[in-house]
């Protein structure tokens, strides 16, 4: 093979390699050794939002995301690894009241989303999207339910893209939960989907 065949097949398989797909991101359940990265994939996650909100709400609530005994202890930890890295996290719990954030009882909720910013495009929040709402269905749960915070509009328009319902009913006050009264309100967006049960929760 003459050097200039040798460099278009090295150009060809480079190009291949280019267009193919990256490995789906792998999910899992998170064990108590997972905690120290999931802590700062949260961090990294939500620290963006640091100057959009009072300091007295932000500190509160960020501890209240990094709190994982108390989602294990209500819940399921879920995450998602990608490149052998834990880049996201989230909390499925079966029972949603134990959140105390107003939903009905018999519902789900998934709580304290995380996607590290490098890894944001390559299907890892869909991923725990899709992980928690299948837990839900499992469960026999008629509804998955969320909220997110205002200022999260990348959150919204992907919430949007996947069919969830706006359920302004069970909005909340994200500034007075944490920060008080007193504090500039920031709602906290309620967000759901209706839930066909699955054969095994049927049985």
């Amino acid at each position: 093979m003459s050097v200039s065949d040798t460099a278009v097949a090295v150009g060809a398989v480079a190009a291949v390699a280019a267009v193919r797909p990256q490995s789906a991101p792998l999910v899992r359940d998170a064990v108590p050794a997972d905690y120290p990265e999931i802590r700062r994939v949260i961090i990294a996650a939500y620290l963006q939002y640091a100057d959009l909100i009072a300091r007295d709400v932000f500190s509160p609530y960020l501890a209240d995301l990094l709190d994982l005994d108390t989602h294990a202890r209500h819940g399921h930890l879920i995450v998602v690894e990608a490149g052998g890295q834990i880049r996201g996290f989230g909390a499925f719990y079966p029972d949603a009241t134990a959140q105390g954030l107003g939903w009905p009882a018999g519902w789900a909720s998934g709580r304290a989303l995380a996607v590290h910013p490098g890894a944001r495009g390559q299907g890892v929040a869909r991923a725990l999207i899709a992980a928690t709402e299948r837990l839900a269905q499992e469960s026999g749960a008629p509804v998955f339910a969320f909220h997110t915070a205002s200022f999260m509009t990348d959150a919204i328009a992907l919430y949007d893209r996947l069919g969830f319902r706006r359920a302004p009913e069970f909005d909340f006050d994200m500034a007075a939960r944490y920060g008080g009264t007193g504090a500039t309100p920031i709602t906290s967006l309620a967000y759901l989907r209706q839930l066909a049960p699955t054969r095994a929760a049927c049985a």
